[in-house]
């Protein structure tokens, strides 16, 4: 098969079922870490209770940084479960306001289900307080940009990049969501599926292997986003712009 037709609604529905299963994948993987981190922190704890009739000041002390532990534990745990649940209800209750800011911020929760983003990219927010909502052109919108995060994430893994800045900003009435990687030159097919002219869609074959990144691109610029790229050899700037009528 050469080409294939899908409606923008199937392409939707496509990113929605990539970007959960790859969320449950991590999140699977990511529960054993913490669970056995749990597990030790108790035993520890159940150790001093049982050793000691009365609690001493360092005692009390251990107690307290054991518990905090626990409960940072139980933070993280409780973060992804719940970006899972709110992804899973995006496709049919997609808002019609969304607080890009907001967004972000849960992406960057969700994005820790990549082990390498979660314990090698240092991660620098810097979101305009000018940008409070856009009123998204596509219902899908939320679905496509959190996929396009995550294929980001992985280009960070695939070059080993420790860098990643993500900005907000208005420049001439319009919506901006700047990415910087300051030790990362993106790869020949990222760009060319960036630059590409949706009505220009690859064969299957040919898009097999960006499927993902593919599907986000499409839907994002279906609904009216710019992507500008400014690349040399070893940083990466790339701007998302959003139609002036987002705001």
């Amino acid at each position: 098969m050469e080409s294939l037709q899908i409606s923008l609604q199937d392409l939707a529905r496509l990113c929605h079922l990539a970007s959960l299963g790859k969320h449950l994948g991590g999140l699977i993987h990511n529960l054993n870490s913490p669970l056995h981190s749990l597990g030790m922190q108790m035993d520890v704890m159940q150790h001093f209770i049982l050793k000691k009739n009365e609690f001493s000041d360092d005692v009390s002390e251990k107690l307290s940084k054991r518990l905090t532990q626990m409960n940072e534990e139980f933070e993280n745990l409780n973060n992804q479960i719940r970006i899972a649940g709110m992804r899973a209800d995006l496709l049919d209750s997609a808002p019609e306001r969304i607080d890009i800011n907001h967004f972000l911020h849960q992406e960057m929760q969700f994005l820790k289900t990549n082990l390498y983003f979660k314990h090698n990219v240092e991660t620098t927010l810097e979101l305009s307080p000018s940008l409070k909502a856009i009123t998204p052109s596509l219902p899908y919108f939320n679905l496509a940009m959190g996929l396009f995060l995550e294929r980001v994430a992985e280009e960070l893994e695939k070059h080993k990049s420790s860098t990643l800045f993500i900005g907000t900003s208005v420049v001439e009435a319009r919506p901006v969501i700047s990415m910087r990687m300051n030790d990362t030159a993106l790869s020949k097919p990222f760009c060319a599926i960036l630059e590409m002219n949706p009505r220009d869609i690859p064969s299957m074959q040919e898009a097999s292997e960006e499927m993902n990144l593919l599907i986000s691109v499409l839907l994002l610029k279906n609904g009216g986003v710019t992507f500008k790229i400014d690349m040399n050899d070893q940083n990466t700037l790339l701007n998302l712009l959003f139609p002036e009528k987002a705001l």
